[in-house]
C-alpha cells in the first residue's frame, strides 16, 4: 500500500464541547472507501492534540477503523490569490476615491447655496431712498432653505457610501497584508489531515459510501459563566438566567456549530483507579528505607602499601621524652576511662558500697546491683527478707570490695551472627568522616561519626 492511493475526503465541523480550558470537536466526513481502505480526512486545525484523535464508522456498514494518525500535508499555494486580493484592493480604492469625490462636490454645492443672500443696488447721493422688495427677499430665503435641505440629504447619503467604501477597503487591505505575511517564501502551504485505515467489511466488499466521525481535542478555548437574576417587587419568585461567554482561538470557524459546555477539567486524567490488596489484621508500619550498603571488596588491602612501608619516624620535637630522630615510635594505647557510676534513682536506698551510708535497720534490696560485677537480675533467694534471715551467700555477694582490688570483669556479650548491621550513627551520612591510616587497623577506611565537643 502506498500513500498515493489514499483518497482525501472533506469534513465539516458538527459539534463542539467547551470545557473549562480546551474543547473537544466532532467532525463528520462522508465518502467512498477505496480498495486499500485508506482515506485522508482534511480540514483539521493545526492546534489539535495528536494524541486525542478518535475515529469511528457511523451506521451498520460492517467497517471499523483499525488505524488513525495525524499527518501534516504540504501543497503548493495558489499564486493567483495574492494577485486577486491586490486587484480587489485597487478596485475598492477607486470606489472609495469616487465616493470621496462625490462627497466633496456635494459639500461645495452646499457652500455655494449658503452664500446666496440679497444685495441691494448701489445708490447715488442725489438718488432718493427706495423701498425694499420684501417679497423678493422672502422668496430667496425659501429657495435657499429648500435647496440646502436637499443638498444636506444627499450629503448624508454620500457620507454613508464613503464610510462603507472605507470599511471594505480596510478589510481588503487587512486580508492582503495577512496573506502576504503568512505565505512562506517557498509558496508551499501546510495542512493537517487524519489518515485512517478501514477494514473488516462484511462479506469482503466495502459499502458504496460510509460516514466517519472524528473527535479531537484543541486548546485555546475557554468559557466564562454569567448569571442574571430578575425579580419584581411584591413577587415571591424570580428568574435566573445562565449565560456563557465563549472565546476560542483554535483556527476553526464555529459559526452554526452546536456548542455544549462542561465544567470539568479536560486535562485531568480519568483512568480507573488501581486497587491495592487489602489485608485484615494489625497495621504494621512500613519499614524505613535504609541507605546502608555492604563495604566494598578489598577494603582490608586499602592501606597495604602503608603497612609495608613500616612505622613513621618520630621527629625530635615529639612529646615523647627521650625519643631521638630516626627512632621508631611505639604506639601506646590509651587506657579506657571507666564511666562514672549512675546515680541511684529517687526513693532507692542502695547498698553501702554504692551510697556510702550504713543501711538502716530492716532495709531490704530488691535486686543485685550492677556495680558488683554482675548484670542486674532478680534478687537471690531469701534476699530482701527481715534482718538475720538472709543466707550467707547473698550477704557475701553484697559485701563491699576491698580497697584497691579490681572489680570482676563482666562477661563478654556473644558476637552477633550474620552480616554487619549498622546503627543510627553510621547511617547519619552528614556526620561521617573517613578514617585514615592513623586509625586502628580494624577501622581504617570505615566511616566514623564526627563528634564535636
Amino acid at each position: 500500500m502506498s500513500e498515493e492511493t489514499a483518497r482525501s475526503w472533506g469534513s465539516t465541523l458538527d459539534s463542539v464541547v467547551v470545557y473549562a480550558q480546551g474543547a473537544v470537536c466532532r467532525r463528520l466526513a462522508r465518502g467512498v472507501v477505496p480498495r486499500d481502505g485508506r482515506v485522508r480526512v482534511a480540514g483539521l486545525p493545526r492546534t489539535l492534540d495528536p494524541g486525542s484523535l478518535r475515529a469511528r464508522v457511523l451506521g451498520p456498514s460492517g467497517l471499523r477503523v483499525t488505524e488513525a494518525r495525524v499527518e501534516v500535508a504540504s501543497e503548493p499555494l495558489d499564486g493567483r490569490a495574492p494577485d486577486e486580493l491586490r486587484r480587489e484592493v485597487e478596485r475598492l480604492r477607486d470606489a472609495h476615491a469616487a465616493a470621496e469625490g462625490r462627497r466633496d462636490r456635494q459639500r461645495t454645492l452646499i457652500a455655494e447655496v449658503e452664500g446666496l443672500h440679497p444685495v441691494p443696488p448701489a445708490r447715488k447721493r442725489e438718488d432718493p431712498h427706495r423701498r425694499t422688495a420684501v417679497d423678493a427677499w422672502l422668496d430667496l430665503a425659501d429657495f435657499v432653505d429648500e435647496r440646502l435641505a436637499r443638498l444636506h440629504a444627499g450629503l448624508a447619503g454620500f457620507e454613508e457610501e464613503l464610510r462603507r467604501a472605507g470599511h471594505a477597503l480596510s478589510v481588503a487591505l487587512d486580508r492582503l497584508d495577512r496573506a502576504s505575511t503568512d505565505a512562506p517564501a517557498e509558496h508551499v502551504g501546510t495542512g493537517v489531515r487524519a489518515v485512517l485505515t478501514l477494514g473488516g467489511a462484511a462479506g469482503g466488499e466495502a459499502p458504496a459510501e460510509v460516514e466517519l466521525e472524528l473527535e479531537y481535542g484543541v486548546p485555546g478555548a475557554v468559557w466564562v459563566p454569567a448569571y442574571r437574576l430578575s425579580h419584581r417587587r411584591d413577587e415571591d419568585g424570580g428568574r435566573l438566567v445562565l449565560r456563557a461567554s465563549v472565546a476560542q482561538r483554535t483556527g476553526e470557524d464555529w459559526t452554526g456549530v452546536r456548542l455544549a459546555l462542561a465544567t470539568a477539567d479536560l486535562r485531568r486524567r480519568t483512568d480507573l483507579p488501581r486497587l491495592r490488596s487489602v489485608r485484615i489484621g494489625r497495621r504494621q508500619a512500613a519499614p524505613a528505607p535504609s541507605g546502608w550498603r555492604e563495604p566494598p571488596a578489598g577494603l582490608a588491602d586499602l592501606f597495604g602499601g602503608y603497612e609495608a612501608a613500616g612505622p613513621r619516624p618520630v621527629p625530635a620535637s615529639s612529646p615523647l621524652g627521650g625519643a631521638v630522630a630516626g627512632s621508631a615510635a611505639v604506639p601506646v594505647a590509651a587506657a579506657p576511662v571507666p564511666p562514672p557510676p549512675a546515680p541511684a534513682p529517687p526513693g532507692f536506698a542502695g547498698p553501702p558500697a554504692l551510697t556510702g551510708a550504713p543501711p538502716p535497720p530492716g532495709a531490704a534490696y530488691g535486686f543485685a546491683p550492677e556495680a558488683f560485677g554482675g548484670a542486674p537480675g532478680p534478687a537471690p533467694q531469701g534476699y530482701g527478707a527481715a534482718p538475720g534471715s538472709a543466707p550467707k551467700a547473698a550477704r557475701r555477694s553484697m559485701a563491699p570490695a576491698a580497697p584497691g582490688a579490681p572489680a570482676p570483669a563482666a562477661p563478654a556479650p556473644p558476637a552477633p551472627s550474620g552480616p554487619p548491621r549498622p546503627d543510627g550513627d553510621e547511617l547519619d551520612y552528614a556526620s561521617l568522616v573517613l578514617s585514615g591510616q592513623e586509625e586502628r587497623e580494624a577501622r581504617r577506611g570505615w566511616g566514623v561519626t564526627r563528634v564535636c565537643v
